[in-house]
């Protein structure tokens, strides 16, 4: 990376920073979703965004929108809407939302727990951390971003398998 202007340098270790996705075991012969396990117990197709957002305000359809493209800026993802929920996942689910009236409730699975007081409810299994909080400000957002970052990161980890 000798000569090149130091924003090139760190453009180039940021991309070969990213981890990449694990590979997929399965694709779903209806739905043609990707899963690391075979034959995952799933809802086929992803959802439609509009059925979520229908009869929200805007302030609310703006921050999810903020939410979404923000969660497509950390690498491939796929978005699972059904009624008020949403899944965000690479092949594992890293975060999950509820579009309300006046919030949008994000669950965030990290592999620690955190003491923020954005998150108003904190729980474990064997697995991961659930770290949930209520949106209702790009500010809020802006606090959440890092968290959910590391959740993306973390999904992509290949789980090691026992034994």
């Amino acid at each position: 990376m000798a000569g090149m202007p130091e924003a090139k340098k760190k453009a180039g270790r940021k991309a070969l920073a990213k981890t990449p996705p694990p590979t997929t075991t399965w694709r779903c012969p209806r739905c043609a979703r990707s899963f690391t396990q075979k034959n995952q117990r799933h809802a086929c197709g992803a959802g439609d965004r509009s059925e979520v957002l229908r009869n929200r305000p805007d302030s609310i359809v703006r921050l999810y929108g903020l939410v979404e493209a923000f969660a497509r800026s950390l690498g491939p993802i796929e978005i699972v809407a059904r009624e008020r929920y949403v899944l965000l996942r690479t092949v594992r689910i890293f975060a999950d939302l509820v579009i309300m009236v006046g919030a949008v409730r994000i669950a965030v699975h990290l592999k620690r727990k955190v003491n923020d007081p954005l998150f108003f409810k904190v729980a474990s299994d064997a697995r991961h951390v659930t770290h949930v909080a209520k949106l209702q400000t790009q500010k809020e957002l802006s606090a959440i971003k890092p968290y959910l970052k590391e959740a993306y990161q973390a999904s992509l980890e290949t789980r090691k398998k026992p034994g």
